[in-house]
């Protein structure tokens, strides 16, 4: 719910948005499954997938990732510029959660991208599936994916890689920066207590910064 005082406001808030491109990439970094959108000459087409990033490519980094070729957005996403949004915890924040009298509102932690898209050649997309294991494997004993394995090798044919030039990001961080500093926080326990456990420390870090 909205408070009639907002409503002639520019939307989103000022307030809710964030530039700082370090910022953008702590949430990238801890939630990788990006929602991937494409005009096409009437309507959109949508996929989420997972995308990594690399701060050092370009002026503002880059998104490698890679979809199904049979996927029909292949078509469009080296056509115009691409839209990517990470979405990080979320949580519905009751009105007992806050200290003074609040109406019910629901806070979240996402990150639009937008930027061109390549297409990516063979040896470009296997080197891309090697490096997203590295990245994305953990414990003890990670999955190394050796660039001479057959089932690679075989799905090569079967998707399309693609890195995206940031040309853009924002944070949308909507924490209940509208409210005093006691009721944000006390928002913020809540939207930790809803957060998965790798995203308690990304909350705690956007919140150190906001209070």
């Amino acid at each position: 719910m909205t408070d009639k005082s907002e409503q002639s406001m520019p939307y989103p808030p000022s307030y809710h948005l964030n530039n700082d491109r370090h910022l953008a990439y702590r949430v990238i970094t801890a939630c990788k499954l990006a929602t991937v959108i494409s005009p096409t000459e009437n309507d959109v087409m949508v996929t989420h997938i997972p995308l990594i990033l690399d701060p050092d490519k370009g002026e503002l980094g880059s998104l490698i990732g890679h979809i199904d070729r049979n996927n029909p957005q292949t078509g469009y996403l080296s056509r115009h510029s691409v839209t990517a949004i990470f979405h990080g915890p979320d949580a519905y924040i009751s009105p007992t959660v806050y200290h003074s009298r609040q109406l019910p509102t629901w806070n979240y932690i996402t990150v639009h991208i937008t930027g061109a898209a390549r297409l990516l050649c063979h040896d470009e997309t296997a080197q891309s599936l090697i490096h997203m294991a590295e990245v994305l494997e953990a414990g003890d004993q990670p999955f190394v994916l050796a660039p001479d394995d057959k089932r690679m090798l075989g799905l090569l044919p079967y998707i399309v890689g693609f890195e995206i030039d940031i040309e853009k990001l924002t944070g949308r961080f909507k924490l209940s920066q509208d409210k005093s500093r006691q009721d944000m926080l006390q928002a913020k326990q809540q939207l930790k207590s809803h957060a998965a456990r790798h995203q308690i420390e990304l909350i705690d870090q956007l919140l150190s910064i906001e209070v």
